[in-house]
């Protein structure tokens, strides 16, 4: 008996041991059990609420609808043809090619904006098929070719338009009386010609671009002109400053045709102003053009706007020689000469002394519109000094003499030659040839044949008022 219930005892200890751990090592994420019989049924009644028959028919017939309403729309969309639409329970997945990732992404779009929609799986893949690809190519080319067949009619309207504006800006620019003032700046006036007609055509394109609905191309291509503008203004900086110099000379007049001037260490006369340059001929005739900048900037010396003109040079008489004597003697001399002024009187002064000469600077005065400066300053020195030699006034000889005889002698300077005792220069024969001092006129006539053939207009107005 003892031993029975040892058994017993011992079967009991093992269902506990065995039982225990398995309760123990139950999930947590199974449904604890219900506490009352109350808490069992509610939980009984919402599952079979929730695969009520009913409502899945009814949930299965809102995806159907929206599945067709969906497909529908896709379908009228080009690119978008090939598109299958699958919904479950309110998810929707996208299936077919589309035409382009554009059309791709648009329909997942469509689809998200859908009423009813939780969630859109686009799985649309691109159509490569060489007709679908080329299909809008083609298409648009077609509207294209077709809006410029139809806008020809405006697009003539608009070319007549600035045509008409051309020709108005034309005629106002010749027949305007503001712009064809008197004895005005011929530059000046051509150049308002060409701002008038310039402010015409530039309206007249407004008005064919606003004609054609290009409005918004005005401003594009004035923020080019812009950009051009600077780039050129940089790379053609010397040519726009010669160019607004040659306005302004035109507008100064500095010089006439004809005026003998020097520019900068450039000589000559003057024969024309351009836009760009001034063309003068030089006294060996040539033709020399000086950039328009440089004139307008430099120092000119105009001989010509004072018709009177001083010459002078220099010669030397012996300092035994009376400075007096010789000063009266050049006076006299520079006073007979035909062709200079009595008034102004021709002036000797003095210039300054060596070991053995007195340095003597005679000055006279022509009127340069009746006398050669260049005659009459060659004419003066010639006939000062033969009266100089004729009135034992001429230069001393300063030779230095070397004796290589060998002689041990010491010369007497007693025996040295004054310079009065030494050979007076050679007097040349009377010339009773009446020297021509009349101005020079082969220059002038270069600068007429240059005048006369030029391409490009004459900026000088010869009765313009001078600066």
């Amino acid at each position: 008996m003892p031993r029975l219930s040892h058994i017993i005892v011992l079967l009991v200890l093992l269902s506990l041991a065995v039982h225990g751990p398995v309760a123990a090592r139950q999930p947590a994420s199974q449904p604890p059990v219900a506490d009352t019989p109350a808490q069992a049924a509610e939980e009984s009644d919402e599952a079979a609420a929730i695969a009520n028959p009913e409502e899945v028919a009814a949930l299965r017939e809102s995806d159907r609808a929206l599945r067709e309403r969906l497909a529908a729309r896709l379908a009228v969309i080009p690119g978008l043809e090939k598109t299958r639409v699958e919904v479950t329970g309110g998810l929707v997945r996208l299936r077919g090619e589309a035409a382009d990732d554009a059309r791709r992404q648009l329909a997942g779009t469509i689809a998200e904006q859908a009423e009813g929609v939780l969630q859109v799986d686009n799985q649309l893949s691109i159509d490569t098929t060489v007709a679908v690809r080329t299909a809008p190519v083609f298409e648009h080319a077609r509207e294209t070719l077709s809006r410029l067949v139809s806008a020809i009619p405006l697009f003539v309207l608009a070319l007549l338009i600035v045509w008409g504006s051309a020709l108005l800006g034309r005629w106002l620019s010749t027949h305007l009386r503001l712009l064809r003032r008197p004895h005005g700046n011929p530059f000046v006036d051509r150049l308002s010609r060409q701002a008038v007609q310039l402010v015409v055509v530039l309206v007249g394109v407004v008005i064919a671009l606003d004609l054609l609905n290009a409005t918004a191309l005005v401003g594009a291509l004035l923020g080019t002109a812009g950009i051009i503008g600077i780039a050129v203004g940089f790379a053609f900086r010397d040519v726009a400053e010669n160019y607004i110099a040659g306005i302004l000379l035109s507008l100064r007049q500095p010089f006439a045709p004809h005026d003998h001037v020097l520019i900068d260490g450039h000589e000559g006369k003057v024969a024309a102003l351009t836009s760009r340059a001034t063309i003068l001929i030089t006294l060996d005739g040539n033709h020399l053009r000086v950039p328009n900048a440089q004139v307008f900037k430099g120092v000119m010396l105009n001989y010509s706007r004072n018709p009177t003109r001083r010459l002078s040079f220099d010669l030397s008489v012996g300092n035994d020689a009376s400075i007096s004597r010789a000063q009266q003697v050049a006076r006299e001399c520079l006073g007979g000469i035909d062709g200079l002024l009595e008034e102004p009187a021709p002036a000797v002064s003095v210039l300054g002394l060596s070991d053995s000469t007195t340095q003597l600077r005679l000055s006279a005065w022509v009127d340069q519109r009746e006398t050669s400066f260049g005659r009459a300053r060659s004419e003066a020195i010639r006939l000062v000094r033969r009266a100089f030699i004729e009135h034992g006034l001429g230069v001393p000889d300063t030779r230095y003499r070397v004796d290589l005889g060998g002689s041990d002698a010491v010369p007497d300077p007693d025996s040295t030659p004054t310079p009065a005792q030494l050979p007076a220069p050679a007097l040349e024969p009377e010339d009773t040839t009446v020297a021509d001092l009349s101005p020079e006129r082969h220059i002038d006539r270069q600068v007429d044949e240059e005048r006369t053939g030029m391409i490009d207009g004459d900026l000088l107005d010869p009765n313009a008022r001078r600066e």
